[in-house]
């Protein structure tokens, strides 16, 4: 693999850590990163709508399981490009 084609992988967890699903974009897994970033919109919009009607409180469990999402797409961004270095 030439130099050229070499991803960062410090890059690409930041760039998911900042819009999630935007490293696996860098990473040239576009609809991975798509579905990342919808499943993230969608579980914050169900959350607000939840919370609003219950203080903030609603909005909890789906703040969780986004944390734990946007945790695995810095991971799997990060992992992604040390394997696309790798050639695998």
């Amino acid at each position: 693999m030439s130099i050229a084609n070499r991803k960062s992988p410090l890059l690409a967890a930041i760039l998911s850590a900042v819009i999630c699903g935007l490293g696996q974009v860098y990473n040239g897994r576009v609809l991975r990163g798509i579905i990342l970033f919808a499943l993230m919109g969608i579980l914050w919009g169900i959350g607000g709508f939840f919370g609003a009607f219950t203080f903030g409180l609603g909005m909890v469990p789906f703040a969780i399981v986004a944390g734990a999402l946007w945790i695995f797409g810095v991971v799997d961004a990060f992992l992604g490009s040390r394997r696309i270095n790798r050639g695998a």
